[in-house]
């Protein structure tokens, strides 16, 4: 039965791996695949109809900008909202955490650096999140 476990474990570290060198190729960062789920066809369909369409996916603002924190992180929140949809009586609503919030944060930063040069991170000294204004621009709400 050890045996079993040990070689199970294996076989499931070395599909992750595989997973995690094969990420941006099986293109789990974008609406068709983040669209899959029935309770993100609000999300999908405002992005679709966004300049952010043009040159971002689903993954470059709600996802880590790291390999191994990225793929983590869209694993534990793809499997937290799995199990919403399915154990919630009712309709499961799709939001941000606040680490999410704070991921979004940062990726508004690293895109937009360049326009933020000077006025840096609005979120400091009880700022708020870019987002908070910029709500529109990538879902319309």
């Amino acid at each position: 039965m050890k045996k079993i476990k040990i070689i199970g474990g294996l076989i499931l570290v070395s599909f992750c791996l595989i997973l995690l060198t094969k990420l941006p190729v099986l293109g789990l960062d974008k609406p068709e695949f983040c669209g899959g789920c029935h309770v993100m066809d609000e999300q999908v369909e405002t992005f679709l109809h966004s300049a952010h369409r043009l040159g971002a996916t689903c993954g470059d603002c709600h996802i880590p900008y790291s390999l191994v924190p990225g793929a983590m992180y869209k694993a534990y929140t793809g499997t937290k909202d799995l199990i919403g949809v399915i154990l919630d009586q009712d309709p499961y609503h799709i939001h941000a955490s606040e680490m999410g919030k704070n991921i979004i944060q940062k990726n508004c930063l690293r895109c937009h650096g360049d326009l933020l040069g000077e006025i840096g991170d609005t979120k400091e000294d009880g700022g708020r999140y870019c987002f908070e204004c910029h709500r529109s621009t990538p879902h319309r709400k």
